[in-house]
């Protein structure tokens, strides 16, 4: 070979070595896709405005099964889902067949409310295994999602400022994963404090992943939490301060009723916008 050809050849195969560690460099610094997990009503809301409709093309994000979820784009290939807020509620059913076969996966939402029994308050953990199993034994996929305020049941006498330091030392994020498919951190309420959101759901993240390396893990955000005013800017801070150790979020548009009282109004307009920048920002 001539020593002009073997400059070439020395040339070519540099310049080839440079383009992949572009690319490879691009791929690293590219976010990676989030799975979402909204309501019925939520998720109709966001259909509604088509800009953001297009966005959830192809997401398969989770959704609570419901009426509205018969107007969902196609396109966005959605998993229904049913929530419930007990074990009893779970086996029944499962038991009566009363799943419609468009469900996909059972949450179990354990909260310190009149809706889930106070011994299931008291032993979050103790029928975690049993509703695995059932929900397991039908195909579905199990989700799980305590709330923090079950720590004031659990710990009545703990300073209610750090449940969040409570529930991580209580280990509810490693109960709740250890049987699940996909277990959500409420960390809603933190959203407005970045730091300290972003703390929480960290830590919670790894004890969840140290009780169960498969678990797909997601954070709760919402758009008025337990009644406080947030703006799409807070949501953002949450999510770029979090998106790393997540697999996506729990977006929570509430609506004033029995499950949230504190709620004043419905403000799909947030999320929306939240939707909108997230989606500005990747494609930049």
């Amino acid at each position: 070979m001539s020593l002009t050809r073997k400059i070439c050849s020395v040339f070519g195969l540099v310049a080839d070595l440079m383009l992949a560690s572009s690319l490879h460099r691009a791929r690293a610094v590219e976010p990676k896709p989030l799975h979402w997990l909204f309501a019925s009503k939520a998720a109709a809301a966001l259909a509604s405005d088509s800009d953001v409709s297009r966005l959830l093309d192809g997401a398969r994000p989770f959704v609570f099964a419901g009426p509205p979820l018969k107007v969902l784009p196609p396109g966005w290939k959605a998993v229904s889902l049913r929530s419930f807020k007990s074990f009893g509620a779970i086996r029944d059913a499962l038991e009566t067949k009363a799943l419609g076969p468009e469900v996909e996966g059972v949450m179990y939402d354990y909260e310190k409310w009149r809706f889930t029994p106070t011994e299931e308050q008291q032993n979050p953990a103790g029928r975690l295994k049993e509703a695995a199993d059932l929900i397991h034994t039908k195909g579905l996929l199990f989700f799980t999602a305590p709330a923090v305020d079950l720590v004031a049941v659990l710990q009545p006498d703990a300073d209610w400022k750090r449940q969040d330091e409570t529930y991580l030392r209580l280990g509810l994020a490693a109960d709740a994963a250890r049987y699940a498919d996909v277990f959500d951190v409420q960390s809603q309420r933190f959203e407005r404090d970045p730091e300290r959101y972003a703390k929480f759901v960290r830590e919670a993240a790894a004890q969840a992943r140290q009780a169960n390396p498969k678990i797909l893990v997601l954070a709760g955000l919402s758009t008025e939490p337990s009644g406080q005013h947030v703006t799409a800017s807070d949501i953002l801070r949450a999510i770029e301060a979090t998106r790393e150790v997540v697999d996506g979020y729990w977006f929570n548009i509430p609506e004033p009723s029995e499950y949230s009282p504190a709620v004043t109004e419905f403000r799909p307009d947030i999320a929306v916008e939240v939707l909108r920048q997230l989606a500005a920002s990747q494609a930049q």
